[in-house]
């Protein structure tokens, strides 16, 4: 018998240690942990690498199709329908409808990742307080918005801007706050829930709005051509940029409303969906003082010598762009107008010609001749404007 136990010829290559001095992997304690973690990292350590790249580049890969998904592409359009139920103060209504249902309409167009500029517009029939006793309960808001992904297919939608109330005898501007939810439904289609809020400074009025609806993805188109970039021509812009402006204004108002032409100024924000085409919303404000004191005026009744009316007007309109050289464009532009003469207001058409002057890259000098027409009425007011405007390309 051997001494170890084995038959001869069958020994180990390598000294078997005695219990009394344990070496190698055949140590005991707390040193034979540490070797063996340290083994099993040797031998797995890629694996574990590769396992963790897997992972960041699922998330990061999952985040983008989010954003993907809901915040489109800059220069896209998207259009829709929706009812609302708002719940309005009934000392500022002057209807005793009290959450009156409405139909409506929004377009909007997406500027970059999640932020957008949108205008909406709804109407209602309510039985009024006094006479009429039917009569239109209108919203035209202009707002910009911020949606914050939740899903792949969802977002979270901000938004804050200006609102004008139309009680059919009066009316209000003041800021409107909303906070909705955007869930993909079907490819370019989409179901938009929300809740508004508008506060109307002038007579306190407050509005509250609860609402849903679908809305369409349009677009987007391709940006300036290689011509264009090569000329470095400046009135043409990527689709997603947005343009806000400032202007004066000097009337010439139709002589049935027995109001002088004086002076208004106006704001102006824009979004081009196309290198030379955008659509744009725009607000005037002026009081113009009556032009023959005891004589009818908007309201068919004598007006008081040396009173003033205010006029305003808010009109949303497509206007096209016709570049002329690198630096000068000339435009034009038709749309839907909200005129409005103290205690009457009117639907109407609106219409401008123009040309802009790049002053810089994203600093233009912009004339315009604007016509409002009322067909109602059978009247047309004229308008001759100057301003600046400023361009913002988002991201860029």
């Amino acid at each position: 018998m051997h001494p170890t136990g084995a038959k001869p010829g069958t020994e180990p290559t390598q000294p078997v240690p005695s219990r009394c001095e344990p070496i190698g992997r055949y140590r005991s304690g707390p040193d034979r942990g540490t070797n063996r973690v340290r083994t099993f990292l040797h031998q797995h350590f890629f694996r574990i690498a590769m396992r963790v790249c897997q992972t960041g580049l699922l998330f990061v890969a999952s985040y983008g199709l989010t954003a993907t998904a809901i915040a489109q592409a800059p220069g896209s359009m998207e259009v829709g329908a929706y009812g609302q139920i708002t719940r309005v103060a009934a000392a500022q209504s002057r209807f005793d409808t009290r959450a009156p249902l409405s139909l409506g309409i929004r377009g909007r167009v997406n500027l970059h990742r999640g932020v957008g500029l949108e205008i909406e517009a709804s109407t209602t029939m309510v039985d009024g307080v006094g006479d009429p006793l039917r009569r239109r309960y209108n919203q035209l808001v202009a707002r910009a918005t911020y949606t914050v992904p939740l899903s792949e297919y969802s977002g979270l939608v901000l938004g804050a801007g200006l609102a004008r109330s139309d009680y059919e005898v009066t009316y209000n501007f003041g800021p409107d706050v909303l906070l909705g939810m955007r869930t993909v439904i079907s490819g370019r289609y989409a179901l938009r829930s929300d809740v508004i809020f508008n506060y109307l400074p002038a007579s306190g009025a407050t509005e509250f709005g609860l609402r849903t609806g679908l809305q369409a993805l349009i677009g987007p188109v391709a940006g300036p051509t290689a011509r264009d970039r090569r000329s470095g021509n400046r009135t043409v812009q990527e689709p997603g940029s947005l343009e806000s402006g400032l202007f004066g204004q000097q009337w010439r108002l139709d002589p049935g409303w027995n109001l002088r032409s004086g002076r208004a100024i106006g704001a102006r924000v824009g979004a081009f969906v196309t290198p030379r085409s955008e659509f744009e919303v725009e607000a005037t404000y002026g009081r113009q003082q009556v032009r023959d004191g005891g004589q009818p005026g908007s309201t068919g009744y004598p007006l008081a010598s040396g009173a003033t009316f205010r006029v305003t007007t808010f009109a949303f309109r497509y206007v096209h762009n016709i570049p002329i050289g690198s630096r000068v464009a000339v435009l034009g532009g038709i749309g839907p107008s909200r005129s409005s003469y103290e205690y009457v207001d009117h639907w109407g058409g609106s219409a401008i010609a123009g040309a802009r002057l790049a002053l810089t890259r994203d600093l233009q000098l912009r004339g315009d001749l604007v016509a409002h027409a009322l067909p109602t009425e059978r009247v047309v007011d004229f308008g001759a404007r100057v301003g600046l405007s400023t361009l913002i390309r988002l991201g860029r």
